[in-house]
């Protein structure tokens, strides 16, 4: 099945954002992507943003985001995941990322789980936290299907979490993300982006945005394709959008773990509870 990560820079214009969604996808679709992520922020960049104006922008634009998802994955009858900001009905928004199916249908919803409290940084001062663990769907393609997760930036830095995805049944993880520029931290990515997919011996799309700003202040791209033995089989670089496409099988993840059984040799057993 042929994903497409598509590596787009966010503005604080979700109009503008919307219509930059359309034109990337047919990009992709021409290419032949059967499913296509967008990074986080995808909806609204998060630059210069208040809680009281994040909670007014995710009010006024989540329903026409998630209808333009859905509008783009039927115009092109692909599957879509999208990231933006889903009013929760009580104080601030969630981080929330969305799957759309070729019909127009929605596959799956996952309202961030891990926000960013690092780095003198805190997503937490405008937007909720989900309470659920990321949902593990199929994805059906001329023939192909594949088991698919989610997980949402700040997310790769937790094990556990790939693993309860691993456990489910992914055979790939969709991982969006507005990954921060800095000292180390364009290390950080390459190393658990492979490590995710090492460790899990699946596949890892990983999309992120191209954010505007200075180093330190932006957010870098580093969109890859990871394959299940960890080797990145495409990727784009840290600062310009553009769409990588590659073809992302069952039979890869069989083969792998056939050869590196590392899943079928554990000898701990786990269970995951969201705290």
């Amino acid at each position: 099945m042929r994903i497409a990560a598509i590596q787009v820079t966010p503005s604080t214009d979700p109009a503008a954002n919307i219509a930059q969604m359309r034109e990337r996808a047919a990009e992709a679709a021409a290419q032949g992507a059967q499913v296509v992520l967008f990074p986080e922020q995808t909806m609204l960049l998060l630059q210069s943003v208040t809680a009281e104006s994040l909670v007014a922008a995710a009010d006024e634009w989540w329903d026409a985001f998630a209808r333009a998802t859905a509008e783009i994955a039927v115009a092109h009858e692909i599957t879509v995941v999208s990231a933006g900001f889903e009013p929760s009905g009580a104080d601030l928004p969630f981080n929330t990322m969305l799957a759309i199916g070729p019909d127009g249908s929605e596959l799956a919803r996952y309202r961030k789980l891990h926000l960013y409290v690092a780095f003198a940084a805190s997503e937490a001062e405008h937007t909720r936290a989900g309470e659920e663990l990321p949902p593990v769907f199929e994805v059906a393609h001329a023939g192909e299907r594949l088991r698919v997760g989610l997980a949402n930036c700040y997310d790769v830095r937790f094990p556990e979490l790939f693993r309860s995805l691993s456990e489910r049944g992914a055979q790939v993880t969709l991982l969006a993300a507005a990954w921060a520029s800095g000292p180390g931290k364009e290390d950080h990515w390459d190393m658990l982006t492979r490590t995710r997919a090492l460790e899990n011996v699946q596949w890892v799309v990983a999309c992120g945005a191209v954010g505007g700003g200075s180093r330190n202040t932006a957010t870098t791209g580093l969109s890859r394709i990871v394959d299940p033995l960890g080797g990145v089989v495409a990727g784009l670089g840290p600062r310009e959008p553009g769409v990588v496409v590659a073809d992302v099988t069952a039979g890869a993840v069989e083969h792998a773990r056939s050869a590196l059984p590392a899943l079928a040799n554990r000898r701990i057993s786990l269970s995951y509870d969201v705290r």
